[in-house]
């Protein structure tokens, strides 16, 4: 089976599809994703389990721009998408994923 891309911009269904395929199900019991879309709300996206061992959350399309993102692993930890090569600094000590539709 094919790995997608992460962030993956799926036209069709007008949805924008994040994966996390480094973290298997047993790795962490919760994930979520917070962003500039969401105002960097940590509980209202949250990843779910897929049969292949990786994380999935889908969102509806979101307006032409460019988002900055990470994930929240456990409430404990903010990680960038390492799966997305893009990312810029967020000001602090890590690094944001960046999103552009």
């Amino acid at each position: 089976m094919k790995l997608r891309e992460s962030p993956y911009i799926n036209r069709r269904k007008k949805t924008i599809e994040f994966y996390i395929h480094h973290l298997n199900a047993t790795s962490a019991a919760h994930i979520a994703l917070a962003g500039t879309f969401n105002h960097w709300s940590p509980d209202e996206l949250q990843l779910q389990p897929v049969k292949d061992g990786s994380w999935k959350v889908s969102i509806p399309m979101l307006p032409k721009g460019k988002y900055y993102y990470k994930f929240r692993i456990d409430e404990k930890m903010w990680m960038e998408d390492i799966e997305n090569r893009l990312r810029e600094p967020d000001g602090a000590t890590g690094w944001n994923s960046v999103l552009t539709v």
